[in-house]
């Protein structure tokens, strides 16, 4: 595969100055964002220069701004043109900063957004004059806790804007002032603004944008990156270091809560917390790209849950704290995303069995451990333990499976599988290591009893295909992986036949559905959802390792097509391609990163 340096100059697509779109009740898609992070929190910002997402001090603390979840009365920070305009914006190279250029008829300013790296945390914003002049917009609204208190009254304090929190906490604001102002910039003036929590935020910005830009740089140095889509791996690699709180080493599913499925229906839900199966799939991303301290700092913390809690009785997510309760309310004051309620904070997923998470689990310590060539410790041993005696438990047991449905437990074809690489990898790891133990034997029976019963009973003739459960004769997405774990050979029939079925019938404008909705008791009855990114890029991998690396280009190329002009993504795509979920989702670039590494592979092998 021919590497590209990450500094190699890349000619950047042509972007044209677009007017920014928002729908009658003031709500802007979902896809029209950009994503700040400073590894403990995180920002969105839209293409007319909004800030609508802010949550402090965590990923998983209350929202300063949520005016996306409630155009009215959410919280925003505007700074934007009056009147008329048009935008392009990009990411500064190699970095998560963000650089919005507003074009009108009288004149170009430029609008730089980040989030302050250093100890304080503050978000910072600065606006120069390019040509002309432009008369802009500017209101920092807050509404702290979900706007559970209404708006609050700034407070003039030794010469900056003071919002004292109901929380103890304390918002300090320099360069703004109370209420709406509208103001003019001509050509080369620069304004600065910032909001810090709990002191004033950086004194001098210009050295905070230099220094925020030199840490994603030098994170970016000795990026692993294919030659062809490495910007788009670069990008999500950025956004996938973005998403791991840098105090503890835990990663989020995503930085928000309760963006739709599906435009103004329920399944809403809260991903702002560290799910054991994502968390040990992103360290799996991040290897491919030559990132390996990453996995390292996460598995210190699950190390500290574990420390706690004992190895045996690890949950399926935590908050990024080690927090194990994380109870689920809804937020009936908001209206949701274009109507699209309820809004949900927690997550009652949390107290679900999910026996597939052993196997991710033990498949992300094996990955750890042949790339670092060190022994496998103490602990991580028996941490693997665990996971095998907890699969050989459970693995005959039904459970909630991956995508967590809310009605009856079933025997998922998926979470047999994914017990079966958990005993596989402690076999594995034992042989490797020379670890001896009294259970190795029974491991390795389990191990052969689930492949046979798998291949017996998950497996449908009439079909042609794995199923989702025991006896469904439905499809599910989540079969796509069952070569890439090692189960089956890709060449096996059965395997090529799921590979194919999935292709033809869990499909929609190419994309791929998880499962059908009106076959899986998944607690929705048949509400429906948008197709999953990360499905359609599992279809993309496994149509490569079947021998159609055409078929795969192609459904990878639809996906990545559907990102916006910064590169990001979220959960689900509707078929005719608008982005739906929580954004971005590490779930997507996970697969964007392995299926781009995966096509590298596959052309190098046919050339």
């Amino acid at each position: 595969m021919r590497l590209i340096d990450p500094y190699t100059p890349v000619a950047e697509p042509t972007r044209l100055p677009r007017r920014p779109e928002r729908d009658a009740a003031g709500y802007a898609a979902i896809s029209d964002y950009a994503f700040l992070s400073d590894c403990r929190s995180s920002a969105l910002v839209s293409s007319d220069g909004v800030v609508e997402w802010l949550c402090w001090p965590r990923f998983d603390s209350p929202a300063l701004f949520a005016s996306i979840l409630d155009s009215r009365q959410g919280g925003s920070w505007c700074i934007r043109p009056v009147g008329t305009f048009e935008s392009t914006r990009r990411y500064l190279p190699h970095t998560n900063v963000v650089e919005t250029t507003f074009h009108t008829q009288t004149g170009t300013v430029r609008l730089t957004d980040w989030m302050h790296a250093g100890s304080r945390q503050a978000l910072c914003r600065r606006l120069e004059g390019l040509q002309g002049s432009v008369e802009l917009e500017l209101l920092c609204d807050p509404r702290p806790n979900f706007n559970l208190h209404g708006p609050l009254d700034w407070q003039q304090r030794l010469g900056w804007l003071v919002i004292d929190l109901p929380d103890g906490d304390r918002l300090v604001a320099d360069g703004v002032v109370a209420g709406i102002e509208h103001r003019t910039v001509w050509a080369g003036e620069a304004h600065d603004f910032s909001l810090g929590l709990n002191r004033p935020g950086p004194s001098d910005l210009p050295a905070s944008l230099v220094r925020t830009v030199r840490r994603w740089q030098r994170w970016t140095t000795d990026l692993r990156l294919p030659a062809e889509h490495a910007q788009l791996v670069e990008r999500s690699a950025l956004v996938l270091k973005g998403l791991q709180y840098e105090p503890t080493g835990a990663i989020v599913a995503a930085p928000t809560t309760s963006l739709p499925e599906c435009l103004g229906g329920t399944r809403n839900w809260d991903y702002r917390y560290s799910w054991l199966r994502d968390a040990t799939l992103t360290l799996g991303a991040l290897s491919e790209v030559g990132k390996h301290h990453e996995a390292e700092s996460w598995l210190d913390w699950l190390k500290m849950i574990t420390l706690s809690t004992g190895v045996e009785d690890l949950q399926i997510m935590y908050g990024i704290g080690g927090e194990s309760e994380l109870p689920e309310s809804q937020l009936d004051h908001l209206d949701g995303h274009k109507g699209s309620r309820p809004v949900r904070v927690g997550n009652d997923a949390a107290a679900q069995r999910q026996i597939d998470t052993y196997g991710e689990l033990a498949d992300a310590i094996w990955t750890v451990r042949r790339n670092s060539g060190d022994r496998l410790n103490q602990h991580r041993w028996r941490l693997i333990r665990a996971l095998a005696n907890r699969a050989q438990r459970e693995w005959r047991e039904p459970d909630e499976g991956i995508w967590e449905v809310r009605g009856d437990p079933q025997h998922f074809v998926y979470s047999k599988v994914m017990c079966w690489v958990a005993l596989d990898r402690a076999v594995r790891l034992a042989e490797l290591d020379g670890f001896t133990d009294p259970a190795l034997e029974g491991w390795d029976r389990d191990r052969d009893e689930i492949h046979a019963q798998v291949l017996d009973r998950g497996y449908d003739h009439e079909l042609g295909a794995f199923t989702q459960y025991y006896g469904s004769g439905s499809l599910d997405a989540s079969n796509l992986t069952l070569a890439s774990v090692g189960f089956i050979a890709a060449d096996d029939p059965r395997f090529v036949g799921t590979v194919r079925a999935t292709q033809q019938h869990l499909t929609r404008g190419g994309l791929v559905d998880r499962y059908h909705v009106q076959d899986t008791d998944d607690g929705f009855s048949g509400q429906e959802e948008g197709t999953f990114s990360i499905c359609s890029l599992w279809l993309a991998s496994a149509l490569i390792a079947i021998g159609d690396r055409a078929g795969a280009q192609e459904v990878f190329d639809r996906v990545w097509g559907c990102a916006n002009d910064l590169g990001l993504l979220a959960e689900e795509l509707t078929p005719d391609g608008q982005q739906l979920g929580n954004y971005p989702q590490a779930f997507t670039h996970i697969a964007l990163i392995v299926c781009a590494f995966a096509l590298a592979d596959a052309g190098d092998a046919a050339a």
